[in-house]
């Protein structure tokens, strides 16, 4: 709640923004603290920072998710620790709920800079306005599938009115069914805009200027963004609750009219942020290795080796999925093995020391027994030692094709189509083994020909046809056998959408054993309870939502509105 009343002393009326320094998006970014006017395009570009901790692939991201939703949708493995289902300390949700709050308030000032504007400037500015929100709205998803209802339509006003008590009183909590409604049309509004084409061409020019994401100013390419999120974001209401009808009918508005609404279509369509190695900022090969390398946040999952087929002896064969040596490092052994989680944390830990001193014996000192995510694509080999060509990537092709294969295969909002649903399936598991080689083809770690960076295994790189051939064997028309490839795409990379694939759909059900030693939470939550920023500062308005919202006292265990209430299975 502190971000959300945050004082600001700018000329302006403007907080100011993380340090950064990179001298491209200094020259993007006046600093309103120094100076007596800002224009809607810099702020835009201080909404895009605001995000960039959550959005991208920052340090304190992946150690907060890798042990939460990485843990719950089990695409990281666990070893059965003591509190893995209560996830990283308090502080760190409380971090998460600070910034999206900073994110909005930069929002609020974009907004009301614009409002200001002439009726001539508003049109040269109004890409940045929905821009800006699209992109807000975008991490409002994420807040609103942690935490379900929370402060939005009077939160952010503090900066302008500096009425700290009137602040507080219009921070009321708006209800998630609402905001999602809200969203939904927000995007709509943002995709005719797009559609509408004859875009101010000064408001154009200023894109490309201020734009430091990875579309660099392409019309083309935020367009396909703005539409991919209103699908993201459908489809995730689509199976369950109270906005199935708003959902469906957004879904079949988008499919069926690619032309007015384009979507992401092959990876070089992407959108995220390049990353930069000449400031920690952007270098999120070095935060990501920071946060990951050598930890057990880097773990294998069973429910990823089962996703991509690997024997129960770890050895790949024919059946085995193409992704296995671009997602996990193998053993000495070439087999890829993870935490079995019917056994305790002692006998996990125990199996992997006998392994271990194996390998020393046969001269191998360096070594792990479990699979880790791969060393050279994303976690890096040591701390600070990471992929210097990792780049954040907010939606890809994969995700929108293995989407659109949902839709048809389930009916959402349009006829069910099962040829539609299988073609769109194989483009999708085409199209993630191609990004996830990519990444490691391209890391800047990379060596021809080897597998890992300790050099296990000679390293052949699979072909197209190989994805294909893969893609049309496990095809099934099961909601399953697709959101399970959906659930798969987001894996490591977006934790957090794989916890909300799995709590949407009960896919893939990720087998847990009971934590016995911690009596409040015992099993995998289904949200994470307000933070403590808001019992602090905006306590009656929180107060007020758990009363409406909380089935018991913590909200770990209470249903969001769009998800099942059991998505898992326990041993």
């Amino acid at each position: 709640m502190k971000k959300i009343f945050f004082t600001v002393f700018a000329a302006v009326g403007m907080m100011s923004l993380v340090s950064c320094s990179d001298s491209d998006f200094n020259e993007k970014y006046a600093d309103p603290s120094k100076t007596t006017t800002v224009s809607v395009p810099q702020v835009f570009t201080g909404v895009l920072d605001a995000g960039n901790r959550w959005m991208n692939l920052d340090y304190w991201r992946y150690y907060t998710q890798s042990s939460t939703s990485g843990c719950f949708s089990g695409v990281i493995g666990n070893a059965n620790g003591r509190g893995r289902f209560r996830g990283a300390s308090e502080g760190y949700f409380n971090i998460r709920w600070q910034d999206f709050y900073n994110m909005l308030t930069q929002y609020r000032v974009l907004e009301d800079t614009y409002n200001n504007l002439s009726d001539d400037e508003k049109e040269a500015n109004k890409i940045f306005l929905l821009l800006g929100r699209t992109i807000m709205q975008a991490q409002l998803h994420e807040v609103l599938s942690i935490w379900g209802d929370a402060p939005y339509s009077g939160a952010g006003t503090l900066w302008k009115t500096g009425d700290y008590d009137g602040a507080k009183k219009s921070a009321k909590y708006d209800d998630d069914v609402q905001i999602y409604k809200q969203i939904l049309s927000d995007l709509k509004e943002a995709g005719d805009f797009f559609a509408a084409g004859n875009l101010n061409a000064a408001g154009v020019a200023a894109l490309k200027r201020q734009d430091f994401s990875s579309a660099a100013g392409s019309v083309d390419i935020w367009q396909r963004y703005v539409n991919s999120l209103r699908l993201r974001i459908a489809l995730h209401l689509a199976t369950n609750g109270d906005l199935v009808a708003e959902a469906k009918s957004a879904i079949q508005e988008l499919l069926s009219n690619p032309t007015q609404y384009p979507l992401i279509e092959n990876n070089s369509q992407n959108i995220g942020v390049n990353g930069d190695t000449a400031t920690d900022h952007f270098n999120y090969g070095k935060g990501v290795s920071q946060a990951l390398a050598g930890s057990s946040m880097a773990a294998g999952s069973q429910a990823m080796l089962d996703a991509m087929n690997v024997p129960a002896n770890g050895v790949p064969d024919e059946n085995t999925d193409p992704r296995l040596a671009a997602v996990y490092d193998c053993n000495p052994d070439d087999a890829y093995i993870a935490y079995d989680n019917s056994l305790t944390s002692n006998e996990i830990d125990n199996i992997a020391e006998e392994k271990n001193k194996e390998y020393v014996e046969r001269g191998i000192t360096t070594s792990n027994y479990y699979c880790r995510i791969d060393t050279i694509a994303f976690t890096g080999w040591a701390a600070y030692q990471g992929n210097a060509n990792l780049n954040g990537t907010w939606i890809n092709a994969a995700e929108v094709a293995l989407s659109k294969a949902e839709a048809y295969l389930m009916g959402y909002g349009v006829a069910a189509n099962e040829a539609a649903a299988k073609e769109n399936f194989i483009k999708g598991v085409v199209l993630s083994n191609e990004y996830y080689w990519n990444m490691k083809t391209t890391s800047s770690l990379y060596v021809e020909g080897n597998d890992s960076y300790r050099g296990f295994r000679a390293l052949t790189v699979p072909t197209t046809a190989d994805f294909e051939a893969y893609a049309n064997k496990i095809w099934k028309a099961t909601q399953e056998c697709v959101a399970t490839q959906l659930w798969l795409n987001f894996s490591f990379l977006n934790e957090l959408e794989a916890w909300n694939v799995n709590r949407r759909t009960g896919f893939p059900n990720v087998k847990f054993a009971k934590d016995t030693q911690m009596a409040d939470y015992p099993t995998p939550p289904n949200r994470l309870p307000y933070p403590s920023d808001e019992l602090n500062f905006n306590k009656d308005n929180c107060e007020a939502a758990k009363a409406i919202n909380y089935s018991e006292s913590t909200g770990y265990y209470t249903n969001l509105f769009w998800a099942k209430q059991t998505y898992y299975s326990l041993y």
